[in-house]
């Protein structure tokens, strides 16, 4: 068997097949459209296996599906290096369309090269070849063809990351694929609950972003959001959990007489749960200097991926906060970037971790700015500098920034939740004993006679977990071991 990389301008083959051998990628797990195309060059006999088949295999035969996960990755790993079956993605810099597309691709770990106009000499020639104009990007081209301006929604759908489960009923509902969201899926798919994961972006959430994770438990080198989540979705997805992915919300409707809570998604479908568990995690706090609006997702942007740190080579930056998420974005982007301003209001050293601090100290492009604030971002069409003042004496100085990341602390992705759980002062969902003492307890409890457990909230059968729960610890693990005792609980009320 032949193997081709698919495009709108002609195949390009790349590999042979040889008999005896098995063939696909991870694909076969996650659902996604499969990136290249095989061809049969002579009579050829081939034995076909559905996916939940092969899931059932992997899962129940330990070596030999520990052999066809590695062998898959693997061919994911040679194909995504070679540059074979990538979605291509041309659209300007400093376009807020472009950068929700890129975006999708990227969280959603969809192999994609991206051409920008402004730099990229092959970007024309792939837009004229294709008789596509300027006026109609940002354009995705894949191997059926070409996408020209396309949203997000639609996008999600061509590629298949939203799942069609209208009308299914699940035993765990999970709402948020962070490290609670993914923990929690893997648990309890594993231990043969049926699972539906809901994601308003993509799988991963704030940690899913980072460059390098390097306080993980067990990897001493460090591993990156991109690594860690897509590890955690293949097994999610090798135990038989269903992700899908860009839903900006859904409703909740009052159980029925069995227990099961009707939740209406935001394309239209309906699902039933049993439980549910909630696991949004948080959002970083909105910069509110003047003209960060208009400057968000084209020049400002609330995270520091691969394809970022790539785009600001030779640039001037600024990274805004003091955490971890902000230490680790310093990091990415020194390496590439002419100069990095690190905006804080207080030292570094009062929250952050300290191997990141001693890294960005020994950093020669680094400048560290305490207690200081930026005031307004300027340019016409794209960002050029930036008002930094100081908080002491309100002495400002205007510096040169291509590009600003911004990671000011967080907020509970809770909006959609007011009202449907009880929340504490500060939006977090309140669970056990705190849940109990809520004002809206015994309004939403009913007349149930038990007591919420440890992560369970002011509705029967909803739980919370991660970065979303009261009183929680902001780390990953904190956040994995949250979604491994959700399920804990979600067991006992089942029964």
């Amino acid at each position: 068997m032949d193997f081709f990389d698919r495009r709108p301008e002609g195949d390009r083959y790349f590999a042979k097949c040889v008999a005896g051998t098995f063939v696909g990628d991870v694909a076969m797990f996650t659902g996604e459209p499969t990136i290249a195309a095989c061809v049969a060059a002579e009579l050829t006999s081939v034995f076909v296996m559905p996916r939940y088949r092969l899931r059932q295999l992997v899962a129940e035969a330990a070596d030999l599906g520990d052999l066809i996960l590695r062998t898959m990755t693997a061919r994911r790993e040679w194909l995504e290096g070679h540059g074979y079956g990538q979605v291509r993605l041309i659209g300007s810099r400093w376009s807020r369309e472009a950068f929700g597309l890129r975006d999708l691709l990227q969280r959603n770990l969809i192999p994609f090269h991206w051409h920008e106009l402004e730099s990229d000499a092959e970007s024309q020639m792939l837009l004229d070849a294709l008789g596509v104009g300027r006026e109609e990007t940002p354009v995705l081209v894949r191997t059926q063809g070409v996408l020209r301006n396309p949203t997000v929604e639609a996008v999600a759908d061509e590629l298949g990351l939203r799942a069609r489960v209208d009308g299914q009923t699940f035993d765990v509902v999970v709402l948020g694929a962070g490290p609670a969201g993914l923990a929690s899926a893997v648990y309890a798919a594993s231990e043969g609950l049926s699972t539906l994961v809901l994601e308003q972006h993509a799988p991963g959430g704030q940690a899913g972003t980072s460059a390098r994770i390097e306080n993980y438990l067990g990897f001493p080198t460090g591993l990156s959001g991109a690594e860690l989540t897509q590890r955690a979705t293949l097994q999610a997805r090798k135990f038989g959990a269903t992700l899908s992915s860009v839903h900006a919300g859904c409703r909740f409707i009052e159980p029925d007489g069995h227990d099961l809570r009707t939740l209406v998604l935001d394309d239209g479908q309906r699902v039933r749960a049993r439980t549910v568990v909630l696991a949004t995690g948080a959002d970083y706090r909105r910069l509110t200097a003047t003209d960060a609006e208009r400057f968000e997702a084209s020049g400002l942007y609330y995270a520091a991926t691969h394809t970022e740190a790539l785009q600001c080579a030779g640039e001037d930056v600024i990274v805004v906060g003091g955490g971890n998420s902000a230490g680790q974005a310093v990091v990415n982007v020194a390496a590439r970037a002419r100069s990095v301003h690190v905006v804080v209001r207080r030292p570094l050293e009062a929250t952050m971790s300290r191997y990141l601090v001693e890294r960005i100290v020994r950093t020669d492009n680094v400048q560290i700015l305490a207690g200081a604030e930026v005031r307004a971002l300027h340019g016409q069409h794209e960002l050029d500098s930036v008002t930094v003042a100081d908080m002491r004496d309100g002495n400002a100085r205007r510096l040169a920034a291509k590009a600003v990341y911004a990671m000011i602390g967080a907020l509970p992705r809770t909006g959609a939740l007011r009202g449907v759980v009880g929340l504490d002062e500060k939006g977090f969902v309140v669970t056990g004993d705190a849940a109990r003492r809520h004002p809206d307890f015994a309004e939403h409890w009913g007349d149930c006679e038990r007591h919420p457990h440890l992560l369970e909230t002011t509705r029967r059968r909803v739980f919370a977990a991660g970065d979303i729960r009261s009183g929680s610890t902001k780390r990953v693990a904190s956040a994995v071991g949250d979604g491994a005792m959700a399920v804990r609980y979600v067991h006992q009320v089942l029964g």
